[in-house]
């Protein structure tokens, strides 16, 4: 889907430039519609003006004079078509002589206008003012009549700025102004009053907040063009003449109105056959590729949890796949073969091990059974109590070898139960049973030790229980003798798992000062064996002399070791997890 969206998206985006574009054309249109418009009524008015400049110089050349006034005047209002307000021959102070006054059909209103009353009373100033009318701006044109390079006379005339559409001829192109294209034309004056172009046609001059704030501040900043659009009207202002400036206002086309809603779509045609186009090429590769490979991972799953691997394949998928699930399963089913061969390896080595731990055992119960055989035939009662204590030391050794293999994948043993059938047997070799003066108390948790500190705990038990039977109960003495092994929080955490093996008895005791002594002094064997026992094991050992003999060593049990058999399943398991 990534690879369709970027070779597809270029496209998308080049066709909504397209369609943007044609947008901002279509929008523009009512701009330069409304550009067109003005430069069309400021070319009228521009040819407008200099026709009456023509005219009236015409007349001020011509002779006119008293008596002909009226005639000429009556000529140039008809060939003005009736423009005129007001066409005045006055003498050289001012004073009117001739006046032809507007007609009678034309609205008084149209050329009323209080700055032309009192313009008139003072002594006229050639040129052109511009006069606010009560329909719109009125222009005053003031001629002056040379006679022997003297001023004998002036024509005063007043107009319209703009038209009055009933005194236009027909087929006159300023007759469709406003009325082809939804254009509305506004005459202003400095200081914001509006008039209609055609003072004869007055129209609403209204113009929204926005428009008209605009066009406040073009007039005061003396601005000579603008043009912009508010509320989907697009106002165009120009400078007309003087201090009077031109307003078209002109309303979109319904095409125009609707290019934003054509422009919206087309982006979402756009849009729409690009979703449509990756929605099917998701259902494509769903079909095809996403649920192919998914029902693979599925068989894979399968094979791994010890089914066999059977992928649910057809052949309307791509052959690449095919080619895939093929080898994955030749692959796995060099992987099964592989396993299996390893696992019936494992079992084997495993039962080697075992067989060799039962076989050490065996032995080991025929040394004991021969040192027994030979301390009977011994006379010397100190030499065949020696003879018995390497017997226990022995039997110690082949009891721990029967419990050095363990089925739970580890190769390790409990202690627990190791050590209530070692001390069993201890008292039985010594003649002591639960009915005996002499009674043993064990309190030991379930801790694994592993091999290599099984051999000297086993031993250190062995040395400690043999010489409480022979030494700590004399004569008809009785007793208990106590055996302990518990988890302790440590002091130092680095020394985390610390275990505590305290063995002792309540009997007569040994002199503790004399088995802390320095190792330089001649100590027992079996001191010996203890103390030696406790560095294999790197134990802190103390030894104590109250209420009996105790004997305290603190160790860290190492980690027990996997058999030969776990060591392979782990080894496949290991491979499992890294294939996923």
């Amino acid at each position: 889907m990534a690879l369709i969206v970027a070779t597809t998206l270029p496209l998308a985006i080049i066709a909504s430039m397209l369609a943007w574009h044609s947008y901002q054309q279509n929008v523009g249109n009512s701009a330069v519609r409304t550009e067109r418009n003005m430069q069309l009524v400021l070319s009228e008015i521009t040819t407008d003006l200099n026709q009456t400049h023509t005219l009236l110089d015409m007349l001020a050349d011509g002779g006119i004079s008293s008596g002909n006034a009226l005639r000429e005047f009556a000529l140039v209002q008809t060939i003005s078509q009736h423009h005129y307000c007001m066409l005045m021959l006055t003498d050289a102070e001012g004073r009117p002589s001739v006046v032809l006054p507007s007609p009678s059909t034309q609205d008084a209103a149209i050329c009323h206008s209080s700055e032309q009353m009192s313009a008139s009373t003072r002594l006229p100033m050639a040129g052109i003012d511009v006069l606010k009318g009560e329909r719109g701006p009125l222009l005053k044109f003031v001629v002056p009549i040379l006679s022997n390079n003297s001023v004998s006379g002036y024509i005063v005339a007043i107009r319209t700025l703009g038209w009055q559409q009933n005194h236009l001829r027909k087929g006159d192109s300023r007759l469709l102004l406003g009325t082809d294209n939804n254009s509305r034309h506004f005459l202003a004056m400095p200081d914001g009053s509006l008039y209609s172009l055609f003072p004869d046609r007055p129209v609403s001059a209204y113009l929204p907040p926005r428009a008209m704030t605009r066009l406040e501040r073009d007039i005061s900043s003396l601005s000579q063009h603008d043009i912009f659009t508010s509320q989907g009207i697009t106002y165009a202002f120009q400078n007309a003449y003087g201090p009077v400036s031109l307003i078209v206002a002109t309303e979109r086309t319904a095409e125009e109105s609707h290019a934003l809603n054509i422009f919206l779509i087309r982006v979402s045609l756009i849009v729409g056959l690009l979703v449509l186009e990756l929605l099917c090429v998701a259902l494509g590769a769903s079909m095809f590729l996403v649920d192919p490979l998914e029902k693979l991972a599925l068989a894979v799953a399968d094979w791994r949890r010890g089914a066999l691997f059977a992928p649910r394949s057809n052949h309307s998928i791509p052959l690449e796949i095919r080619h895939l699930e093929k080898a994955f399963l030749r692959a796995t089913r060099r992987l099964t073969q592989h396993e299996k061969d390893l696992e019936q390896s494992a079992r084997n080595q495993d039962m080697l091990i075992r067989e060799i731990h039962h076989r050490v055992k065996n032995n080991l119960q025929v040394v004991a059974s021969l040192l027994n055989l030979q301390a009977s035939r011994i006379r010397s009662h100190e030499a065949r109590e020696e003879f018995r204590l390497v017997r226990d030391r022995v039997r110690a050794l082949a009891t721990l070898h029967r419990y050095l293999y363990s089925e739970n994948g580890l190769s390790a043993l409990d202690v627990q139960s190791f050590l209530e059938e070692l001390c069993s047997i201890l008292l039985s070799a010594n003649s002591m049973n639960a009915q005996t003066r002499i009674r043993l108390r064990l309190d030991i948790e379930h801790v694994l030790i592993s091999p290599d500190q099984a051999v000297p705990i086993a031993l250190i038990v062995t040395e400690v229980l043999s010489n409480a039977l022979r030494y700590a109960f004399p004569g008809e003495r009785a007793g208990h003798i106590v055996i302990s092994l518990h988890k302790v929080v440590p002091p130092d955490p680095d020394k985390e798992g610390l275990v505590e093996l305290k063995l002792g008895d309540d009997g007569i005791g040994i002199d503790a000062g004399q088995a802390s002594e320095s190792r330089t002094r001649r100590e027992g064997i079996g001191m010996q064996l203890i103390r030696g026992f406790s560095r294999q094991i790197n134990a802190d050992m103390t030894v104590s002399n109250e209420n009996g003999t105790w004997y305290t060593l603190r160790f860290i049990p190492e980690p027990p070791s996997l058999t030969a058999l776990a060591m392979a399943r782990k080894a496949i398991s290991h491979d499992e997890d890294s294939e996923r």
